[in-house]
């Protein structure tokens, strides 16, 4: 570990060598239990299932893109978008030449940040 930029006796020094990466490191936020309120609802899940089955139907992996084009069309986060000034419906359409561009004839795979994000999240669920 870095040697602390900060001496024990200034104030705020533990959190500033914290910011900086010199000081300890804090538990990790995935040790924490996952309160019932943190879990997905339905129009959630919903959302989720609509990205995968594109990311699916596209032959490439599952990734941001897919989530907005899902975003789009389910309920919640439709009026979210439409609130913000956007178009859902055209948003939408806009994005499914960009996401069939994907490639590949496997089943939907995850990228690399979402796959760990994931794991840490069913780790936390235990």
């Amino acid at each position: 570990m870095p040697m602390p930029v900060f001496g024990p006796r200034e104030p705020f020094a533990e959190p500033l060598n914290r910011l900086l990466g010199t000081g300890p490191r804090a538990p990790r936020p995935a040790d924490r239990p996952v309160s019932a309120g943190a879990l997905p609802d339905e129009s959630a899940r919903e959302l989720l299932s609509l990205a995968a089955g594109r990311a699916a139907a596209d032959g490439g992996e599952l990734d941001t893109g897919h989530l907005l084009w899902a975003a789009a069309r389910v309920g919640p986060s439709r009026r979210v978008l439409a609130d913000a000034g956007a178009d859902p419906d055209r948003l939408a359409s806009d994005l499914l030449p960009v996401l069939a561009r994907g490639g590949g004839s496997a089943g939907p795979s995850l990228t690399p940040a979402a796959e760990r994000a994931l794991l840490a999240a069913r780790a936390g669920a235990r």
